[in-house]
């Protein structure tokens, strides 16, 4: 499951993958090769605790334990779309299931 909400610190987006079987934790290191393959900016990565990535024109902040914050985007259906091409480079696109 996938839950999309506004930001209420600043104009944007939380989403957050969300697993009843498991517990959700990305390796952002791996992400951030996988998204370079596929195109995507990488901003900044501090190992275990944060990437910034440009995907689809905007900043999206990528954390551990999945949680992405993408700036400046008011439309949950197109912050799905990033979220399922970060989620898929993570292997976890069983989680939107």
């Amino acid at each position: 499951m996938i839950i999309a909400k506004a930001c209420v610190t600043m104009k944007g987006l939380v989403i957050q993958p969300y697993s009843w079987e498991r517990e959700i934790k990305i390796d952002l290191i791996k992400i951030s090769r996988c998204l370079k393959e596929n195109g995507v900016r990488i901003k900044k990565i501090i190992p275990q605790m944060l990437l910034i990535a440009e995907i689809g024109g905007y900043e999206v902040s990528i954390y551990p334990s999945g949680k992405l914050i993408i700036k400046l985007l008011e439309d949950s259906k197109k912050g799905k779309e990033i979220a399922k091409e970060v989620l898929g480079c993570a292997d976890l696109l069983d989680v939107l299931e």
